[in-house]
């Protein structure tokens, strides 16, 4: 094995090992049905009972500017949408308007 080959088995055995309980990447790892059994125990879970509270509010944080985001998204298409649609109806009367009086 070269340095290099022991180097990378090295970073890979540290990338398996599982999160530090009550770090940031252990909350994101719990799923909503483990936070909620934390929180429905309630303060005698201890300081996981605020850190699963934080970890939800968190979460809720997250999923509502993500619909926000969506939501701007859509708002701004529909805008081009109807800016698009009347730039062209404005653009057929001028048309309209240019030949009836170039007919004359």
């Amino acid at each position: 094995m070269t340095v290099d080959q022991i180097e990378i088995a090295q970073d890979a055995s540290a990338a398996e090992l599982p999160p530090e309980p009550c770090s940031a990447d252990w909350w994101q790892a719990r799923t909503a049905l483990e936070l909620r059994d934390i929180i429905k125990r309630g303060f005698g879970a201890g300081d996981i009972y605020g850190g699963a509270i934080v970890e939800t509010e968190r979460r809720a944080r997250e999923a509502t500017r993500r619909l926000r985001d969506e939501a701007s998204a859509a708002d701004r298409r529909t805008g081009k949408l109807r800016l698009t649609i009347l730039s062209a109806g404005l653009a057929i009367i001028v048309a309209t308007g240019l030949l009836q009086w170039f007919a004359r």
